[in-house]
């Protein structure tokens, strides 16, 4: 955690805020910092006493720290040092379905997608002519979408996985750039790609084989981009904290979608943009199907369009979400989910630019 960012961000406790309150946090416990990047502590509430951590440089802010640790104590404890013959021998162990193939699938696919345009040496071109670097190209287009009339302050990137959209927004913009994600392989991964320049995963040829992507980033980010674990129901920031957040393929990843994009409302500045990319590809262990923004009641009068449902979200309405409303016309952009060498799921994502309307 890079300490100009706590100060300059001054988080505040998701405990408290979800009981109407802005309890401040405060840096109680540093245990490994260097050059003012935190690397090990604890961030305690000046106001209920709360306690999160900061592991491998990262606040864990959500509001329930204790369900957190439980549910993901093996990826918060899980080895980033093995090397690529003991990693291979103990997935071969694990075997499919495991919660180690579960990392090395989930990083290997967002890693290549994010940074495999950078990469030094060849790879076998995924299938259906798909190709790394999606995420870079469709936030780039929601950029030439946005204008230059954004407000004052940082960057919230909601779901920012790997990493690459926070540093692409960090250079294209010149603010500091604050990720956040509540998955912890893939944000330790983030992290790195960020803040020290360099990505270092497994790449999935087939099965349970993995070949080792191990190279410098060419990003100039600098220090003004972080990666952090929070949760975007419950975002540990003020009101009026940021000028842009960006949402890329991340809403029909939430519990409920209404609820992050009030959530994104409330955390935008007055006249603040939101940029948001939605390959509407619902899960039922992830968003309960009541929450799907469409995808059912076809028997309704939006018969079960997503396109118009999120619509009505960012429009004046009694679904109205927030202050957000969206602005110009949508778009359709392809993203490309490589799974291995001889499979590449292809999604074309909804792409929406929202202004926070003032008052």
């Amino acid at each position: 955690m890079r300490l100009s960012h706590f100060e300059t961000l001054r988080p505040i406790c998701p405990v408290c805020r979800l009981n109407g309150q802005d309890g401040p946090l405060a840096l109680t416990t540093v245990e490994a910092e260097a050059a003012g990047d935190v690397q090990s502590g604890i961030l305690t509430c000046q106001s209920c006493g709360s306690e999160y951590p900061i592991l491998d440089g990262m606040p864990v802010i959500v509001p329930e720290v204790r369900r957190f640790v439980q549910e993901n104590l093996f990826y918060l404890l899980a080895r980033n040092d093995l090397t690529p013959a003991v990693e291979s021998l103990l997935g071969d162990a694990a075997g499919p379905g495991s919660g180690l193939e579960s990392i090395r699938q989930h990083v290997s696919s967002y890693a290549w997608d994010h940074w495999g345009d950078q990469d030094p040496a060849p790879f076998t071109p995924a299938p259906g002519g798909g190709q790394p670097g999606a995420v870079s190209r469709n936030l780039a287009e929601a950029f030439d979408r946005l204008g230059d009339n954004l407000p004052e302050g940082p960057v919230l990137d909601i779901g920012c996985a790997a990493g690459r959209t926070v540093t692409d927004a960090a250079v294209r913009l010149g603010r500091d750039v604050i990720g956040i994600d509540l998955s912890v392989p893939l944000a330790r991964i983030g992290r790195r790609a960020v803040v020290d320049g360099r990505i270092d995963y497994g790449l999935r040829r087939v099965g349970l084989v993995y070949d080792r992507r191990s190279y410098r980033l060419g990003h100039q980010a600098g220090a003004r981009g972080d990666v952090w674990l929070c949760d975007a129901l419950a975002l540990p920031f003020a009101a009026g904290s940021f000028a842009l957040a960006i949402g890329m393929n991340v809403v029909d990843c939430m519990r409920d979608p209404r609820a992050g994009l009030i959530e994104i409302s409330r955390v935008l500045a007055d006249d603040g943009r939101a940029v948001l990319s939605v390959p509407f590809d619902w899960a039922g262990q992830v968003t309960p199907v009541e929450a799907w923004l469409g995808g059912h009641s076809q028997r309704s009068g939006h018969a079960g369009s997503p396109e118009a449902i999120l619509d009505l979200l960012l429009s004046e309405g009694p679904l109205a979400a927030g202050h957000l409303r969206r602005t110009g016309a949508v778009g359709e952009v392809p993203w490309h989910v490589r799974l291995h060498d001889r499979s590449c799921m292809y999604y074309s994502a909804y792409l929406v630019v929202a202004r926070k309307t003032v008052g």
